[in-house]
């Protein structure tokens, strides 16, 4: 006892912290040494596939990586595809680090497209730029979590899993949103202006309108960006600094223990749900008011379920979901652009892409499923059902 005494005073640090800050850096290792092999993995998978077609894999590839990374063009396309994705991730993050899974993702999204463009022709002409977007991503907001509440209250009073549930969500909220917008007269002329443009001032400015040396020429990239790494930043400081961060992340461990400790962890698993599903809503916000600077539910493309993979790949940290978006959103448009240099068909190299990330998100899929959680979550809406709230 007294040398680890004198061993804290000299290093400053207690043994059990540095015992758990070792574990933590084992417990990195070896995702990454996972993470690298199942890139690999898909490598080598998809190698296969390119010889199959006739070409060189190593130029496949290199070209791949060029045009996505190494050419203006590349670059910015790369920063619109990843805009929404990063907000998707960190909902998908977010609830991941609660111990949920956040099916509903896509619904979620399209009630953000939705809110998004019939705020932004219903706004108030004299409202300035600067409280009129915001209020619009608030709204978005509270649209996202108001439909994420949906599967949330299922599972707490049925005990169904917020899976099935938040799949079944996605396929009914795109018809019902038509149903309410079409049933008031105001909301289905707001739609029908929406749909053909958005006012100027109720828009996100794209880089390549902004007086920056023909910065993101050619694309759609915008300034919907900065609001994402922003929040990505603001949750990240939040999750980790904050009471009912510390909470959220204990709830996933254990639900029995986390109640035991005195947090509850019923709301702590509502609020999660609901932050989650505000952000995929925010997500649906930068598609309407950065990308297209009008309402077309055509853009509702999956940007849920990717989000979900792309959460998994980055670890399920904000930061690493961030990355991986961009990483995503980049070599999406080295897909766009290599089909000009290779004979490989480009449903072949967006096969490629899928697959990579895929195989990226193996290794956190089985962490989260086999990690050190006491798989009692699914008891929230069973034996939890009675208990005191």
């Amino acid at each position: 006892m007294a040398e680890e005494l004198t061993l804290q005073k000299e290093t400053g640090m207690s043994f059990t912290a540095r015992l758990a800050q070792a574990l933590r850096r084992s417990s990195s290792l070896q995702y990454g040494v996972q993470l690298a092999a199942a890139l690999l993995l898909g490598l080598a998978l998809g190698s296969v596939l390119i010889l199959w077609v006739g070409e060189n894999p190593l130029e496949v590839y290199a070209n791949l990586i060029e045009q996505a990374y190494f050419t203006p063009l590349g670059l910015m396309i790369a920063v619109q595809r990843a805009t929404p994705l990063i907000l998707a991730a960190a909902a998908a993050g977010l609830a991941f680090q609660g111990g949920a899974i956040n099916m509903g993702l896509d619904g979620q999204f399209a009630v953000g497209l939705s809110v998004a463009g019939l705020a932004g022709v219903l706004m108030p002409a004299w409202m300035p730029p600067w409280v009129r977007l915001p209020l619009i991503f608030l709204l978005c907001g509270l649209g996202g979590g108001a439909a994420a509440l949906i599967p949330a209250l299922f599972k707490r009073f049925s005990g169904v899993s917020e899976v099935i549930t938040g799949m079944i969500a996605n396929l009914l909220i795109p018809p019902l949103l038509s149903s309410i917008i079409f049933a008031f007269p105001l909301l289905r002329a707001a739609r029908g202006a929406a749909s053909s443009g958005l006012p100027a001032e109720s828009t996100l400015a794209h880089f390549a309108d902004l007086p920056l040396g023909g910065i993101g020429e050619g694309t759609k990239a915008n300034v919907g960006i900065l609001a994402a790494v922003a929040v990505v930043l603001i949750l990240g400081y939040w999750m980790r600094r904050s009471k009912t961060g510390y909470e959220i992340r204990m709830t996933r461990f254990s639900f029995s223990l986390s109640e035991f400790a005195g947090i509850r962890a019923n709301r702590m698993f509502f609020l999660t749900m609901i932050l989650s599903g505000a952000i995929a809503g925010m997500a649906g916000a930068t598609e309407v008011l950065g990308t297209w600077h009008k309402l077309s539910m055509g853009t509702l493309s999956s940007v849920g379920n990717r989000g979900i993979v792309l959460a998994l790949v980055g670890g399920n940290s904000f930061f690493g979901g961030m990355l991986a978006s961009l990483l995503y959103g980049g070599l999406e448009a080295g897909a766009m652009n290599a089909g000009w240099f290779t004979s490989v068909p480009r449903p072949l190299i967006d096969i490629l892409v899928q697959m990579l990330f895929l195989f990226a998100a193996v290794p956190s899929m089985r962490r989260f499923f086999t990690g050190s959680g006491s798989g009692d979550a699914e008891n929230l809406g069973g034996r939890f059902l009675t208990g005191r709230r």
